[in-house]
């Protein structure tokens, strides 16, 4: 049932092949939840070599065999699994002492243990770990973004001469009209667009969202900080008291996003659909 070698060899998993895929569903892979990614074979194939890159497909390997042992029946199968998980991921997998503790008790106390209750907290704190770090980070990835653009059509890329919106609307598109403003030292306008776009994606007032809305302020707000977004002073001046206040919501940048989005149509946005990045692209694409 379970492959004692699955993981533990660092050979290179394959970068999935283009074929059967259009680019519409890769690139809903940006907005989606970690569990609808793995359900798509090419998803979870692609999440794997980025997780390779980053010497973590371990995580993955644990929580997917956690997930299938939690549905067995067969005591010895169950057994077998604790010896799989001392050899092949107590090494590797980053758990807490509590959650190895719970482990060995039940392994210890049980002849035919209860595997979600021995092995629940660790796939919580494995899953936790791919859901808020890992996963948003490879939606960041070159390797999503250079999957992404083998599928891109060209008419795509040709809306983003006709439309910032559309521009700012594509995975790809945003890519390389940040590469065009990091040539010319304008990239923080936008990194803190994208920073606010993930923050109105939490909704739910909750302590991450506080949080986020604290790091985007001190990050891109705050007077003198390395990547300083410029902003009429009434507005950061609202932010400011908005966040003192405890008065966070998925409005609290709105204002501000507003000014961006001008700021970065205007001459930004007409020097790169004139320029050799985006002309090249154009050329590179079916």
């Amino acid at each position: 049932m379970f492959d004692l070698n699955m993981g533990m060899s660092r050979e290179a998993p394959q970068v999935p092949s283009t074929d059967n895929i259009d680019y519409p569903r890769a690139a809903s892979w940006a907005n989606a939840s970690l569990h609808e990614v793995l359900k798509d074979e090419k998803g979870r194939q692609l999440l794997l070599v980025f997780l390779h890159n980053s010497l973590a497909e371990e995580n993955l390997y644990f929580v997917e065999s956690v997930g299938n042992v939690m549905k067995e029946d067969d005591p010895v199968k169950k057994m077998e699994y604790f010896e799989e998980f001392y050899q092949k991921y107590s090494p590797c997998v980053n758990i807490s002492s509590a959650a190895t503790q719970v482990i060995n008790l039940h392994r210890a106390q049980h002849s035919d243990p209860d595997m979600q209750a021995a092995f629940g907290l660790a796939f919580r704190e494995v899953n936790g770990l791919l859901e808020r770090d890992q996963f948003p980070r490879f939606k960041r990835s070159d390797v999503y973004l250079g999957y992404l653009e083998k599928l891109l059509p060209r008419k795509y890329a040709e809306k983003w001469s006709q439309s910032f919106e559309a521009l700012l609307g594509n995975q790809i598109g945003r890519h390389y009209f940040r590469k065009f403003l990091k040539s010319i030292k304008t990239e923080e306008n936008l990194r803190f667009w994208e920073a606010v776009i993930e923050f109105r994606q939490t909704r739910t007032r909750t302590s991450a969202m506080e949080n986020m809305a604290k790091n985007i302020y001190k990050q891109y707000l705050v007077e003198g900080t390395t990547h300083e977004v410029f902003l009429a002073f009434g507005i950061r001046q609202l932010i400011e008291k908005r966040i003192k206040d405890d008065d966070i919501d998925a409005g609290l940048f709105d204002e501000a996003i507003s000014h961006v989005e001008k700021v970065l149509k205007n001459e930004p946005y007409h020097r790169f659909i004139n320029s050799d990045d985006y002309k090249h692209l154009l050329q590179k694409l079916k």
